[in-house]
């Protein structure tokens, strides 16, 4: 019979074989079950060290051992502190990480607790979770509490472990990452249904934007809460990825699309936020983040995000935005029942707000007059060209969205994108081969029908944001959706040659536009707008007018179109 310790006679008190049946007895009231979870909690450690995974056993007895006295201390004052805690969690910790490295520990079935009467598993309870709890793959504890990137880390100290959970996607999953994650807060705990002597023990997995507290014998305890974490951990791991997918369009295609941050939640309105050139979905973090925080936010939106290689003309990502918004309706709401799939909102950061803009515009044959004049019916080419040519020419406004916020959206171009700089990069972009021949195959085949700037190469993003592209041009004189109320948020304070008043890249009097409802000044960089507090407030402020107007029943006044003064 495999015994907890050898010292001091405690061993006779707390066979294996009795503790880990999870039927177990209290043990001698005389003794302080502090001090023998700490033994155990030293012979974990020492096995830890000699790769030995008898560790994960003893790791849940100092675990269970620390919760007895822990649990009085509970119902007395509320708080988990003192020694017993610190046992407690260093036991609760270590056991989520040695768990799984020793294959003991699945955070979808369990953990197994070897004993001599066989294996037992020690069940999993899922409080508040969106997630099911077989898309559970991976938990890792948390140990940062700051980071560089972020204007603010939230978390709450109290009862339990804060740990990041991974959901890695499913073949046939759609609109999700190849990777997500999400905050899981782990306790463990006697079950609710105890009687006598004999108690069971049980893990609970919390989400902490949605649980704040556990009920310990009759009593509500707080329970340790980091949302801030998942955010900066991806922030850490972050790559190159925005620069490949800006060079090499077609180069990286895992993550493009539409993608939900949580799983689809009914009744909540999508709030959709699009990156700007040289970007990806991290530079919505702080806005993320700080989304998080705001109960009232979370109780009515729910996020999701666009990716799109910015390399590729954004009249090509436009399409794939406005196709995949039908796809993803068709999916969660074949039925049409849920009005607030159809009171989405956009927020699109740079040359992301003129992807968003795409969304709520009618494009007539303007689109197409600007670089052809010959009709598209007419062209000689493909079926299938034909058909990418119409996905991303011929359009009308979508109907989910119903309101779209432009953070330093250059409307009329950007100075840069001729400049050497906006020339030099342009040139680095490499297009997939089977791009250039379709081009080859346009020009070769319908000769001066196609204008020089498209003829040339297909344009790039920043050759569409020259202040003089015909494109763009067309692309601002495009009617917009009536139901439709734009914003703009415009940053301000640089001075740019020959332009202005800008965010060092795109000058104030390209950011303006004359049809929205509410226009905001802040004085941060093209780059940082989009995290800047006052930048985040101001959407914030636009996303509760969403929710008062889009109520049942709701017969407030709309927001008057104002331009203000700057």
């Amino acid at each position: 019979m495999l015994l907890i310790a050898t010292q001091a006679g405690f061993s006779s008190w707390w066979p294996v074989s009795a503790q880990f049946s999870n039927g177990f007895k209290s043990g001698p009231p005389e003794v302080s079950s502090v001090s023998v979870a700490e033994l155990a909690f030293a012979q974990a450690v020492k096995l830890e060290g000699r790769n030995d995974a008898l560790c994960v056993d003893y790791f849940f007895q100092a675990a269970t051992l620390a919760w007895f006295a822990l649990e009085q201390q509970l119902i007395e004052t509320g708080t988990p502190t003192g020694r017993a805690a610190e046992i407690y969690h260093a036991s609760l910790c270590k056991l989520i990480n040695v768990g799984q490295r020793y294959g003991r520990f699945h955070p979808s079935r369990g953990l197994e607790i070897q004993t001599a009467e066989g294996p037992v598993i020690i069940p999993i309870t899922y409080q508040g979770f969106l997630w099911r709890p077989d898309e559970f793959d991976e938990l890792i504890t948390v140990s940062q509490t700051s980071s560089k990137e972020l204007n603010t880390w939230y978390r709450c100290p109290g009862l339990g472990i804060a740990t990041i959970a991974f959901h890695n996607r499913r073949p046939g999953e759609r609109f999700r990452r190849e990777q997500q994650s999400f905050s899981a807060t782990v306790v463990l705990r006697r079950t609710l249904s105890d009687v006598g002597s004999n108690c069971r023990f049980e893990f609970v997995f919390a989400d902490p934007l949605r649980v704040s507290a556990l009920t310990i014998a009759e009593r509500n305890i707080s329970i340790a809460r980091n949302p801030s974490a998942p955010i900066a951990f991806r922030l850490a791991q972050k790559d190159k990825q925005p620069i490949k997918a800006f060079l090499h369009p077609g180069s990286t295609t895992e993550n493009l699309g539409l993608f939900l941050m949580e799983p689809y939640q009914p009744g909540k309105i999508p709030v959709i936020f699009v990156h700007g050139l040289l970007s990806d979905p991290f530079t919505w973090a702080n806005a993320a983040n700080e989304f998080l925080a705001r109960p009232d936010l979370m109780e009515r939106y729910q996020i999701w995000g666009f990716e799109y290689a910015t390399g590729e003309p954004f009249l090509k990502s436009a399409a794939l935005l406005r196709e995949q918004l039908r796809e993803v309706q068709w999916k969660l709401d074949p039925n049409g029942l849920d009005p607030a799939l159809s009171q989405m909102v956009l927020v699109g950061h740079s040359m992301g707000g003129l992807v968003a803009k795409l969304q709520v515009t009618y494009s007539g044959t303007e689109l197409w007059d600007a670089v052809s004049c010959r009709r598209l019916e007419d062209i000689a080419t493909t079926p299938e060209t034909r058909e990418a040519l119409s996905k991303s020419f011929f359009f009308e406004p979508s109907l989910s969205i119903t309101r779209i916020v432009f953070l330093g959206t250059p409307h009329r171009g950007s100075p840069w994108a001729k400049r050497p700089i906006g020339r030099w990069g342009s040139k680095l972009v490499e297009e997939p081969s089977s791009t250039e021949a379709l081009l080859q195959q346009l020009v070769r085949d319908n000769p001066d029908v196609f204008s020089r700037e498209f003829s040339r190469r297909i344009p790039t993003s920043i050759d569409l944001l020259r202040v003089d592209s015909p494109l763009l041009q067309s692309i601002n004189s495009l009617p917009i959706d009536e139901r439709v109320q734009l914003h703009s948020i415009i940053g301000s304070g640089y001075w740019l040659l020959g332009a202005g008043d800008s965010d060092r890249v795109v000058p104030v009097s390209s950011a303006r536009i004359s049809s929205v409802v509410s226009e905001k000044y802040v004085h941060a960089k093209h780059t940082h707008i989009n995290s800047n507090p006052g930048t985040i407030e101001e959407l914030f402020c636009i996303l509760r007018r969403h929710i008062v107007e889009n109520s049942p029943g709701t017969n407030s006044a709309p927001m008057i179109p104002y331009a203000s003064a700057h």
